[in-house]
């Protein structure tokens, strides 16, 4: 860490400082490069997440625990999504029309029918002057709210690292145009196992 911080480069070392990294070769040397280059990116950003969530006063003493015990950048932007300050969105002008108490009480009684309850809800001065309006703006509502828990983003994510599949089909009368793509006319391939960095030409396995 000290000679890298020092301007010294890989191939420098691995060649001249064998005495210092025990003998690690350019590869390896290149790893921890990479991993402390990620790993002082995500010191700096939870710093910078601690602060803001701070500075809105909502930083609980468990949200504080699971920044800090976040161990991945994705898994730190997962926890701050909901804190994080955003422009007026769809939801929250619903929820200042009061729909939101429309979507508690369906949470709580999924049996009710939510076209009838929403007639409850009419708001045409906020933008939601009829039932279908008003449910969408449930549905804005619901899913703002669920694309901010930090487990169920994590647990979605996870799913789909295991289950999903990359499909891509040629669109009909476009064969000649995409000749150079015809690998990936009829492609499908598990997420998993397509490489984050594939090189030119057709992804491996394809």
């Amino acid at each position: 860490m000290q000679l890298l911080d020092e301007g010294a480069t890989i191939p420098f070392v691995a060649r001249y400082r064998k005495e210092v990294t025990g003998g690690l070769d350019d590869a390896q040397l290149r790893l921890l490069e990479e991993r402390l280059g990620y790993l002082r990116e995500l010191e700096e950003r939870r710093t910078a997440v601690l602060k803001s969530i701070a500075e809105q006063e909502k930083l609980t003493p468990q949200l504080k625990a699971d920044i800090l015990a976040a161990e991945t950048k994705t898994a730190l932007e997962d926890l701050y999504l909901s804190h994080k300050p955003k422009r007026r969105t769809k939801a929250q002008i619903a929820r200042e029309a009061g729909i939101g108490a429309l979507v508690e009480a369906l949470l709580a009684d999924p049996a009710r029918d939510p076209e009838t309850m929403a007639g409850e809800y009419l708001n045409e001065e906020a933008g939601f002057p009829d039932r279908k309006a008003v449910l969408d703006g449930a549905c804005q509502i619901l899913m703002e709210t669920w694309a901010e828990d930090a487990q169920l983003s994590g647990q979605v994510r996870e799913w789909l690292w295991q289950n999903a599949l990359l499909k891509s089909n040629v669109i009909a009368g476009k064969e000649k145009e995409g000749a150079k793509f015809a690998d990936y006319f009829e492609f499908s391939q598990p997420i998993r196992k397509i490489p984050s960095h594939p090189g030119p030409g057709p992804v491996p396995g394809a």
